[in-house]
C-alpha cells in the first residue's frame, strides 16, 4: 500500500445545507405560467372552448361569427388570467392550499368580469345585435369560467396529490441512501488509516476527517449543498483514495480563475461520478490513470466534464462503492431542477465522459 502524501491543498470541510431538503415542496405550487409552454397549453384549451361553444345546438347567430367572437373573447381572458398568476406565482404559492384554490378562482371571475363588460360595449357600438341584457351577458360568461375553472383546478388538484406521493416516495428513497454504504469503502478506508499511524500520524488524521465528511454527506443524502462543498467532498474523497492507489491515481482540475457561482445541488451528485471513475479505471489499470474534472460556467447553465480512459477487465470492480447509480443521480437532478438539469454519458475515443449540466439560478431566484 503506498503511503505517499497527497499533493493537493487540504480542502475546507464539507458542510451540508441540512435545512433545505430536496425533496420539501412548499405548500401548494402552482404550474409555470410564465413559460411559453403552459401558455400555448392554455390557448390551446381555450380555442377548444370557443370551438365547442360555437357548435353547440341552440344557437341563433352564424356559428362562424360566434367561433371568432368567443375566440377573441376567450384568448383576452385567458392571456390576462396567466399573466396575473404568472405575476403573483410567488405570493400566491405561500398561500394554503384552500386560500389558493379561492384567490384562483377569483381572480379567474374578476377578469371574466371586466372583459365581458367590454366586450358587450365595444360589439354592441360596432353593430352586434345582441340577444340578451349585458348582466345577463355577464352571468352567462361567469357560469362557464366558474365551470370551466372548477374542472382546471379539480384536474391540477389531482396532479398535485400525485406530485406529492411521488415527492414522498423519493423522499423515503434519498432517506434511506445513507443504507447503502458498502463496507468495503469502509474497510478499505479504515485499513488505509491504519497503515497511516505509524508511518504519518497527520495524514492518519487527515484520513480519517475526509471519511468522516464523505460518511456525513451520505447520512444528510436527502439536502442540498453549494456547488464548492460538491467538489470540496470530491477532493477529500480523491484525497483518501491517493493514500491506497498511491501513484495510479492522477487527477487533472481544470475549474474557472473566477469563483464559482452560488448554486445548490442534491448531495453526493459529483463524489459518485469521481467514484466511478476511480473504480473503473484507476482500480483497473497498473499504470497511472488520469482523472479529468473539467468545470465550464456558462451564461445559463454550469457543465462539470469528467473524463476517464476505458480500461477493459473481465475482473469486477474491488469494492461496490457508496450504492448511488446514474439513474438515482438523474431523479433526484429532475427533482430539483425539472428539465433544465441533466446528466449525460458515453464513450468518445476509448474514453469515458460524463458531463452534468446545471442551470443557474437567476437574479430573482436568488433573492428569493
Amino acid at each position: 500500500m503506498s503511503a505517499n502524501k497527497p499533493d493537493q491543498p487540504k480542502p475546507k470541510p464539507y458542510q451540508s445545507q441540512g435545512d433545505q431538503s430536496l425533496p420539501q415542496p412548499p405548500i401548494m405550487a402552482l404550474p409555470a405560467f410564465c413559460t411559453p409552454r403552459i401558455l400555448l397549453i392554455t390557448l390551446l384549451l381555450g380555442f377548444g372552448l370557443a370551438l365547442l361553444l360555437a357548435i353547440a345546438p341552440g344557437v341563433a347567430e352564424d356559428r362562424w361569427i360566434r367561433l371568432g367572437t368567443t375566440s377573441w373573447f376567450v384568448a383576452w381572458v385567458t392571456l390576462i388570467t396567466v399573466g396575473v398568476l404568472c405575476a403573483l406565482q410567488k405570493p400566491l404559492c405561500r398561500l394554503p392550499r384552500h386560500w389558493l384554490l379561492v384567490v384562483v378562482m377569483s381572480i379567474l371571475l374578476i377578469v371574466t368580469s371586466i372583459i365581458s363588460i367590454l366586450a358587450y360595449q365595444s360589439l354592441t357600438r360596432l353593430g352586434w345585435n345582441p340577444f340578451e341584457s349585458q348582466f345577463a351577458f355577464l352571468l352567462h360568461n361567469q357560469a362557464i369560467a366558474s365551470v370551466v375553472g372548477g374542472m382546471g383546478i379539480w384536474i391540477f388538484s389531482l396532479h398535485w396529490a400525485k406530485t406529492r406521493r411521488v415527492t414522498a416516495q423519493t423522499k423515503a428513497e434519498l432517506d434511506a441512501l445513507h443504507a447503502r454504504i458498502r463496507p468495503h469503502f469502509l474497510f478499505n478506508s479504515l485499513n488505509t488509516v491504519a497503515a497511516l499511524i505509524d508511518t504519518d500520524p497527520k495524514a492518519a488524521e487527515a484520513a480519517v476527517m475526509d471519511l468522516a465528511s464523505i460518511f456525513r454527506a451520505a447520512l444528510h443524502a436527502g439536502d442540498t449543498a453549494s456547488l464548492e462543498d460538491e467538489l470540496a467532498l470530491t477532493r477529500r474523497y480523491l484525497a483518501l483514495e491517493r493514500w491506497r492507489l498511491g501513484p495510479r491515481l492522477v487527477v487533472e482540475w481544470v475549474l474557472p480563475k473566477d469563483p464559482l457561482p452560488a448554486i445548490t445541488l442534491p448531495i453526493l451528485t459529483i463524489q459518485p461520478l469521481v467514484e466511478n471513475a476511480v473504480r473503473y479505471a484507476v482500480e483497473r489499470s497498473f499504470e497511472p490513470c488520469t482523472i479529468r474534472i473539467e468545470c465550464l460556467v456558462g451564461d445559463q447553465a454550469i457543465s462539470l466534464l469528467i473524463d476517464n480512459p476505458v480500461i477493459m477487465d473481465t475482473q469486477p470492480p474491488a469494492r461496490d462503492g457508496n450504492g448511488i447509480s446514474l439513474q438515482n443521480i438523474r431523479d433526484r437532478l429532475a427533482l430539483m431542477f425539472g428539465d433544465r438539469a441533466s446528466l449525460r454519458t458515453g464513450v468518445i475515443d476509448a474514453h469515458f465522459r460524463v458531463k452534468l449540466v446545471l442551470p443557474r439560478p437567476k437574479a430573482d431566484e436568488m433573492q428569493g
